[in-house]
This record gives C-alpha cells, structure tokens and sequence, in this order.
C-alpha cells in the first residue's frame, strides 16, 4: 500500500537510524585495550541512544498506539507476537541496565559481550516488524486507519521533542565519526 502518511514506513525509518548503531558496536570491538575512556563515552552515549531513541520516541509508538491497534483489531489473530515484542522491549530496556551495570564496574569486555548480543537480539526483532508485522498491520487498516496513527506517532514525536528527536538520530554518525578519529 503506498499511501502518504504511513506509520509503518515511519517506524521503518526509525529502525533504519536503529540499525546504523550495529556497524559501530562491531567496530568498537577492542577500544577498551587501547583506549577504555573513549569506549565507555562510546557505550554511554550508545546506551542513551537506545534509552531515548529507540525506548523512548520508537517503541512508545508500537506500545501506546500500533499493539493495541492490531490487538483490537477483529481480524488480528496473532496477539501472541505482540506479545513476544513487548515481552522484547522489556527485555532491551534490562539489556542497558546490565550494559550499564557491567561499564561501571570496569568489566569492558562482558559490557562489549552483552552489547553485542544485545544489537544481534536487536536486529531480529527489527527484522520481525518490518518483515511480518508492518505488513499485516498495512494489509488489515484502511488508508484513513493507517493516517490517523501516522499522525498519532507524530503526535508522540511532537510532545517528546521534534528537536530532541532530530539530535538523537544524529547520534550513529557522531559515533562513527569519533571512531574514525584516532583510529587505533
């Protein structure tokens, strides 16, 4: 379905902004021996990015406004991968608490484990929205169905910051930037 205001497309960007943190992670591999300060400013940053970004702004939208769309839809059968997802999100919010955890008590190379475990687990729940889910939810809404929540997600996105949002998705390149300079 090719309408203007898509929300399905909307999230679909956002995860694409998500995705770019996965060539980075791959890359820090190893900062710690050479430079820990700069790979604890690179997770801190990296966690504050998944905390706002994709907790915050990305899936306030699946959980305040597209589950429960697709739950109450009459023609929706699949509840138990709505389920699964949200049972997801909480499982990314724990990930950057352990994250977290792990930095502060100077344990760099199970942080960099969990991290990376964390953006793989990462991806393939990306790859279930955009593959599954994105499509039953444009093949079950009408075009009006699908406006309306468009311009619901742009609400959220509104209220939470449009400014906020645009220095959030910046965030991958600055940190690619910063592992481009000094590179060891």
């Amino acid at each position: 379905m090719s309408i203007e205001n898509n929300p399905a497309e909307m999230l679909m960007n956002e995860h694409e902004i998500i995705q770019q943190v996965e060539s980075i992670i791959h890359s820090m591999d190893g900062l710690w021996e050479h430079d820990p300060e700069k790979y604890r400013a690179m997770v801190s940053k990296l966690l504050y990015f998944f905390r706002e970004y994709s907790d915050v702004f990305h899936h306030r939208k699946e959980e305040d406004i597209l589950f429960p769309e697709l739950v109450n839809h009459p023609d929706f059968l699949l509840n138990e991968i709505i389920d699964e997802l949200e049972e997801h999100h909480e499982m990314f919010r724990e990930y950057t608490q352990d994250i977290e955890d792990l930095i502060e008590s100077d344990n760099l190379v199970k942080a960099h484990l969990l991290l990376t475990k964390y953006v793989n687990d990462l991806l393939d729940h990306i790859a279930v929205e955009n593959d599954e889910l994105f499509s039953i939810a444009e093949n079950l809404f009408t075009e009006s169905q699908l406006e309306n929540m468009y311009f619901r997600f742009k609400d959220i996105d509104l209220e939470l910051g449009e400014d906020l949002k645009n220095e959030l998705e910046k965030i991958p390149q600055d940190l690619k930037n910063k592992l481009s300079e000094n590179a060891y």
